[in-house]
């Protein structure tokens, strides 16, 4: 159903720092001259993986009151079977026509509650980054949280992969992939980025992309080929309140998928699918503001990063080891962050550099917009608990006055000689867990995470950790079959 037959929309702002893409009002009109069918609502699991549940719209008076019950000891990272009713209830503001329902369609994000108290339930992703976001308000006195999340992802035709006892196998293929062709893509190693088609084979998907994630509230800046050939591509939202913003990465991974599955093709969020190409990460650029200026600028300031902005760099770098537990949530995330790529290896911050852990983009000329990128992260991550725990570090860098050094300049095999505490990023993902379990206290300020919710999610990560390492690699077989 198109937007325009639910009346007048309210207006987006196009730098999204403000607006709903529908109203109470909208959904009650068009429920009314029934050009809706079903309300739907999603949540995220703690994995981070989109869940819901669909009803008949006649139910929305009741369900905006009462809920949902659902069996939370069946979700990963929930409830046991001996406690396991927890109720949904939707956040209308979120709310916004589903794309991809055959059958008319409201859907919104929802709440987790705990039926026995009525409270929000702690472990609910989004709650944490309520909480977050709140937390960072309140002691800085600002009005608002934002953010921009880039999407990078691969775009194969197929995806095939199989493990059992005795096999190990995985298979892509994609446009560009193709050995008979002879447009000339191999001659583009190294020189992906931007390339233009015949040899961008996704541009008209990427802007099909672009027209959906609008209509659900998510503007979008531009879109283009990465780096990595093979069809791997970039989607750049505009900056978004937090809450949207992550929101909103639970809902662009929804529409590619969908998007993709309609077209025949696979979409991967996964940070490394092709030895020796590019990675995909979701570099983070996040700014704090009041009245609409953002409090990392000081104009007076030679960098134009304010004081404020220094401590919350300073506060994200201290606690980069832990955080990559929520940040690079998978075994996967760290076959990225290797030495000869964009990828960051080393815990430091730099202007206009992308080997940074946190970059302060060049073409920021104004200290009112001013803004970083903190390039570690990627889209295995459960988006609400990985900014949460960016939220807390940077808090915490605020509030310990935390002094980030000076910016590295020049190459990057300098950082060892300067003097601003470089340290390398984890090398895994249990290494990540053990420096959680070391560094942990920032986040449990202020009751955002819990130490049993900290608990729970290096406990489903180690599940994942062991299933990797005590299976053998294909690789190995090269390496030590004729030992």
């Amino acid at each position: 159903m198109p937007m325009s037959d639910l009346g007048p929309a309210p207006a987006i702002d196009k730098r999204a720092v403000s607006g709903k893409l529908l109203t109470v009002k909208h959904i009650e009109t068009a429920v009314q001259e029934k050009e809706v069918r079903f309300l739907d609502l999603k949540y995220s699991d703690m994995p981070g993986r989109l869940r819901h549940v669909t009803m008949p719209i006649d139910r929305l008076d009741h369900v905006v009151k009462e809920g949902v019950g659902f069996d939370g000891s069946s979700v990963a990272g929930f409830r046991t079977v001996e406690a396991g009713d927890m109720v949904l209830k939707p956040d209308i503001q979120s709310a916004f026509v589903d794309p991809f329902a055959a059958q008319p369609t409201v859907s919104a994000f929802a709440g987790i509650f705990d039926p026995a108290t009525g409270e929000r339930y702690e472990r609910d992703p989004r709650y944490i980054v309520e909480k977050a976001i709140a937390a960072v308000k309140k002691a800085t006195g600002a009005d608002e949280v934002m953010v921009l999340s880039e999407f990078e992802f691969y775009l194969f035709n197929s995806a095939e992969f199989h493990t059992d006892e005795s096999s190990a196998v995985y298979r892509i293929e994609t446009d560009e992939l193709r050995h008979d062709d002879q447009t000339g893509l191999g001659l583009f190693k190294g020189a992906a980025y931007h390339v233009a088609p015949p040899f961008d084979r996704s541009s008209d998907f990427r802007s099909e992309l672009a027209s959906l994630m609008a209509g659900c509230g998510i503007p979008v800046k531009y879109h283009h080929h990465e780096g990595g050939r093979y069809s791997q591509v970039e989607v750049e939202p505009l900056f978004m309140p937090a809450m949207r913003a992550a929101d909103g990465i639970m809902l662009t991974k929804y529409l590619v998928r969908n998007l993709a599955f309609r077209h025949n093709k696979s979409a991967t969020f996964m940070p490394k699918p092709i030895h020796g190409e590019a990675g995909s990460g979701m570099h983070i650029h996040q700014y704090i503001s009041r009245d609409g200026l953002s409090l990392f600028g000081d104009e007076k300031a030679e960098s134009r990063l304010s004081e404020l902005g220094r401590y919350y760099i300073g506060g994200i770098l201290n606690h980069v080891p832990s955080l990559c537990a929520f940040t690079n949530a998978s075994t996967n995330s760290y076959r990225r962050l290797v030495p000869g790529y964009e990828a960051p290896v080393l815990v430091f911050f730099s202007f206009a550099n992308r080997t940074a852990a946190i970059r302060i983009p060049g073409y920021i000329t104004s200290a009112a917009r001013m803004a970083i990128e903190y390039r570690i992260p990627d889209a295995t991550a459960n988006p609400y608990l990985s900014l949460a725990a960016i939220l807390m570090a940077g808090l915490d860098g605020i509030r310990s006055k935390a002094d980030p050094g000076f910016p590295l300049k020049g190459r990057l095999d300098a950082a060892g000689q300067q003097n601003f505490g470089a340290k390398p990023v984890p090398l895994s993902l249990a290494q990540a867990l053990d420096e959680l379990k070391r560094d942990q206290e920032y986040l449990t300020e202020a009751g955002v995470f819990s130490s049993e919710t900290i608990e729970k999610w290096a406990e489903l990560k180690m599940v994942e950790v062991e299933a990797v390492a005590r299976r053998p690699h294909p690789w190995e077989f090269n390496l030590y079959y004729g030992c």
